[in-house]
């Protein structure tokens, strides 16, 4: 068969079926092409060549709209997508050659796992074409992601695909097409199941009031003065608070205002923090999470970060993508975004790659990254323990880890434009419902802003480009999901797994030389 039009076929199967728009079965068959190439192919560059040409297919039609926000983020992160999917490919066809067809083909389901898991947890990482993620606009068939997470739903997709190849190529066997079929079936009946018979406590719940400000981040957000935006955000908030709100949210940036932290806690004057407590004063059951830039002085003696950014001699600073926590009793809280976007907000491998960065642009500092702390920082609102994800912390299963009554994303959209991404960055927020069984409410700038009850479905949104505001009660629990529990277990399995193939494998190759 012609390897270059069943690559084709793969790369149009899988991305025909992500979301928001793609139809999600295809997803089953989109490897079945790459495995017939497998069997056929004469050396390993052919099969690298043939499915990298693939993955970047997909690639490039599902993840293209990053080029609104960063040419290079585009670039980057659809080639190193695409080599890591052909390297696991090329590697399974490796080990196979070398042991057998039964260890190959296991291999390669644990290897991918394991490639999935890698990009969680490394510094490009870019996991949002994870194969788990493609259930996203189907909470009702996927509720038994509370026991796997996201990367159970890449094992399923993974083992079909191989089930159907072998049906393939074993002239079609009935027994094994009835197993194929209970495979597909068995998940979404459980699943369907569990979301039917899914049951929440009313008496539990925020009154929550979330704002979509709709100001647009290439035109206007910086570049129209800090106190006109600020204003706007009240004015627009005022129209749906109640003296019951408990919680006012506020997307990712938008304070505008410099907000500097220090030992002394002074930024609580600044004039944002300040106009939201006169706020307060009309509201005091009112709680505020609210995203901003902050930066932090370091003192003189004290030791710098890895990303501190000079300002003369001696003098360094740290910037942070928060969000500020405005207690109704007065005190304030700052969390600072932890999982950075490779590219955009932090320079990967920065021993390697800063001092080539520092010849490119003149950032006057150690580093052109954001500053990040390495735990998640809740907030306590009225006795419920609120966790917040700042937009691309969204879509990593285990930043929702941790004791927690609600999941608070706060988002900033509107770089992508009116695209497939925001779409796709709204679904992948019903996920971590499902895992966590909590609800997620949703604050993004441009759209789309959202409640997200525990069983994934979206109960309240906004539009794409309005400035809205939604007020909502927002159920809350105290249940602990397996997968709370044990986080990517998953990936962590096959990692070890796949490492003790490639080992045995290794040693048996020295042995027989």
């Amino acid at each position: 068969m012609n390897k270059f039009l069943l690559a084709l076929l793969s790369g149009l199967l899988l991305a025909f079926s992500w979301p928001s728009s793609g139809i999600f079965p295809l997803i089953f068959i989109g490897f079945v092409p790459l495995f017939i190439i497998e069997t056929e192919a004469e050396n390993g560059k052919q099969i690298f060549c043939f499915s990298f040409f693939a993955f970047f297919l997909f690639n490039l039609i599902t993840t293209y709209w990053i080029y609104n926000a960063t040419i290079f983020g585009v670039v980057a992160a659809i080639l190193v997508n695409s080599i890591l999917m052909a390297a696991t490919f090329w590697l399974f066809f490796k080990i196979k050659k070398l042991t057998s067809n039964r260890l190959g083909y296991f291999f390669f389901i644990v290897l991918w796992i394991s490639m999935e898991y890698l990009h969680l947890n490394w510094d490009l990482s870019w996991p949002w074409l994870t194969l788990g993620n493609v259930f996203a606009t189907y909470p009702f068939i996927i509720q038994w992601y509370e026991f796997t997470g996201f990367l159970g739903g890449s094992l399923w997709v993974i083992l079909i695909n191989l089930l159907l190849f072998y049906f393939y190529k074993n002239k079609r066997s009935k027994k094994l097409f009835l197993c194929i079929l209970l495979i597909f079936i068995f998940p979404i009946v459980i699943s369907s199941i569990m979301y039917f018979n899914f049951e929440t406590n009313d008496d539990n719940y925020l009154d929550v009031l979330i704002i979509q400000p709709n100001v647009d981040p290439y035109s206007d957000k910086f570049v129209t003065n800090y106190e006109s935006q600020l204003e706007d955000f009240i004015v627009l908030a005022k129209k749906g608070l109640s003296k019951e709100t408990d919680l006012l949210i506020g997307p990712e940036t938008a304070l505008v205002e410099q907000i500097w932290e220090d030992d002394n806690n002074s930024y609580e004057k600044t004039h944002s923090i300040a106009l939201f407590k006169e706020l307060q004063k009309q509201y005091p059951n009112l709680n505020i999470i609210v995203g901003a830039s902050t930066y932090r002085l370091f003192s003189p003696n004290e030791k710098k970060s890895s990303t501190a950014r000079k300002i003369r001699d001696e003098v360094f600073y740290d910037i942070y993508n928060s969000a500020i926590y405005i207690s109704n009793t007065g005190f304030v809280d700052i969390y600072h975004k932890t999982k950075l976007v490779p590219g955009v907000e932090k320079m990967p491998f920065p021993r390697l790659l800063d001092p080539l960065a520092k010849l490119a642009v003149n950032l006057g500092g150690i580093s052109g990254s954001l500053g990040s702390i390495n735990y998640i920082n809740s907030f306590k609102v009225n006795h419920k323990i609120v966790s917040p994800l700042i937009c691309y912390e969204s879509i990593y299963g285990e930043m929702a880890l941790g004791p927690t009554n609600l999941v608070a994303v706060i988002t900033n959209d509107g770089w992508w434009k009116k695209t497939a991404g925001f779409k796709q960055h709204l679904h992948y927020s019903r996920l971590r419902a499902i895992e966590q069984r909590k609800s997620v409410i949703r604050s993004a700038n441009t759209g789309i802003s959202a409640v997200i009850n525990a069983r994934g479905d979206i109960i309240k949104q906004s539009l794409w480009d309005e400035a809205v505001y939604l007020s909502e009660k927002v159920n809350t629990n105290n249940q602990v999901t397996f997968y709370s529990h044990f986080g990517d277990y998953i990936g962590r399995i096959c990692s070890f797994i796949s490492a003790i193939i490639l080992i045995v494998t290794f040693v048996n190759q020295r042995l027989q030389v």
